[in-house]
């Protein structure tokens, strides 16, 4: 009998906090942010899930997930995210004590994706085919440009009610992203070693837009830029592998691969009327990802999961540049905590820590929070 399953998110609340450093145009990752948490699950649980999603949930993680499909295997996800960041800079008095704090930077944005996931595996339904891997096909964003930020730059030694002075207005706005046409197989090799094997068709098209708006009075002019790339294509490869251990710990390994995006630009430097195009490279590094999911030996249904992400940002780029951006390498950790009842309901908590590529001293980390419901058709007796 095939079988249709699917998690829903009843709700998923995720509040970010950045630190260490003042925000700067630099802090903003002009290259985009790599997409590797999709489904509500594994948001829930702060990113984490590269060894915890069964079949085609987990297809944009890890591929070997693939492989513990049954029959015909459907996930589907939306994502509605409502920024409400703001960030704060200390107001100081003639002595040097705090009275208060000036709000200089905020996003408001909205942003939503779809991801969506079919994989179908003959051996559940033709004993022919025993040894036939599952294959699948999905679509995802895989380069997240979307964004939106407000920061307004004061100067602290000149004090006006009820706040410092305003040097400048400066707004940033991005738009559009790189998506993913996937096709993978998973194979399953014993009962407890499964293997994957993904292939991302990128396109997509992206925007980003900067303007700098000074306070009346001022002697400066306000001053724009933009840059538009279009026909953007690329194509990714992830291996990927997951080991279980009597169904008590759960161990995955997963390599993307470097890749290439190329297309056309169409650009505007700050404050110039005349504009340039052309074709670019940009060559993404690769990623090496590991992850545990624990199973307490106990009665109740509770998993830990942890996802340590590596990347090479330092092998980064850019043929449009005279000298190649110095990109830090980074590493990225995701923790979550799942706990399920007997009516199919499940209560989920997760951090992660993700520094930025940019400036290795601005961090992100994220507290979540979800509830889930498990829907399944049941098999006949």
């Amino acid at each position: 009998m095939r079988r249709l399953t699917a998690a829903t998110a009843v709700i998923a609340i995720v509040a970010l906090a950045g630190s260490a450093g003042a925000f700067t145009l630099a802090e903003w990752e002009r290259y985009g942010y790599a997409m590797s948490t999709y489904d509500a699950r594994s948001l829930g649980m702060g990113g984490a899930g590269l060894a915890a999603i069964d079949g085609a949930a987990g297809m944009a993680l890890n591929p070997a997930l693939l492989g513990k499909s049954e029959g015909i295997d459907v996930a589907l996800t939306g994502l509605i995210v409502l920024a409400e960041e703001a960030r704060e800079t200390p107001l100081h008095d003639s002595f040097d004590g705090v009275i208060g704090y000036n709000t200089y930077a905020l996003n408001t944005e909205a942003y939503d994706r779809y991801v969506g996931a079919v994989a179908f595996n003959p051996a559940t339904e033709l004993t022919d085919f025993e040894w036939a891997p599952v294959v699948a096909v999905g679509y995802s964003p895989r380069i997240d440009m979307s964004y939106g930020y407000h920061v307004q730059y004061r100067d602290p030694d000149f004090q006006t009610e009820p706040a410092d002075k305003i040097l400048y207005d400066y707004y940033i706005d991005g738009d559009g992203g790189v998506n993913a046409f996937s096709v993978g197989l998973g194979q399953k090799i014993t009962p407890e070693v499964y293997v994957g094997l993904g292939v991302d068709f990128l396109s997509g098209d992206y925007e980003v837009s900067e303007r700098w708006v000074y306070p009346a009075g001022s002697d400066d002019e306000d001053v724009d830029s933009y840059a538009e790339y279009n026909n953007v294509t690329g194509t990714r490869f992830t291996l990927g592998v997951l080991f279980e251990n009597h169904h008590r710990v759960d161990i995955a390994a997963v390599y993307r691969a470097p890749f290439t995006l190329s297309g056309d630009y169409d650009s505007r430097a700050v404050g110039s009327e005349a504009s340039s195009a052309g074709s670019f490279e940009h060559d993404y590094p690769g990623e090496l990802v590991l992850g545990l999911e624990y199973h307490p030996r106990n009665l109740l249904l509770t998993t830990v999961s942890c996802d340590v992400e590596y990347t090479s940002w330092s092998d980064f780029r850019d043929d449009t540049l005279t000298d190649d951006p110095e990109l830090n390498d980074t590493f990225t950790y995701r923790l979550g905590v799942e706990h399920g009842f007997f009516d199919d309901t499940f209560a989920r908590f997760g951090f992660s820590y993700r520094p930025s590529y940019v400036d290795e001293r601005n961090t992100t980390t994220a507290f979540s929070v979800g509830l889930g419901l498990d829907i399944r058709q049941r098999r006949s007796p």
